[in-house]
């Protein structure tokens, strides 16, 4: 299974609401330039929503408070967004590995 095929189906699984294709997750630029006005929306109007997700991924708590912070420079929901692609590329990574060495 090919890594980038595996963060599609990854990202599809974990929000639905967003259309994975190909281009969106072949480069981190461009997956975070897909998810954030999602996640931005999140931040505003579903914080728990958002939570589920990042649960749901795995993502490390502390790096997302650390995203959270007023002090913090930049603009959050981009920041999330590559907080998520990291983890799902990890995974995608992950199971990549064991699926071809199964094959």
């Amino acid at each position: 299974m090919e890594v980038n095929h595996a963060l599609q189906v990854l990202s599809q699984k974990t929000i639905p609401e967003l259309n994975f294709l190909p281009e969106k997750v072949s480069k981190k630029e461009a997956f975070i330039e897909h998810v954030s006005p999602f996640i931005a929306q999140l931040l505003d109007n579903d914080f728990s929503r958002l939570l589920q997700i990042l649960y749901r991924i795995d993502v490390p708590e502390k790096e997302f408070a650390l995203t959270l912070q007023i002090d913090n420079a930049g603009k959050p929901a981009e920041k999330i967004a590559s907080l998520i692609y990291d983890r799902l590329m990890l995974k995608a990574k992950i199971r990549a590995h064991y699926k071809n060495k199964d094959a």
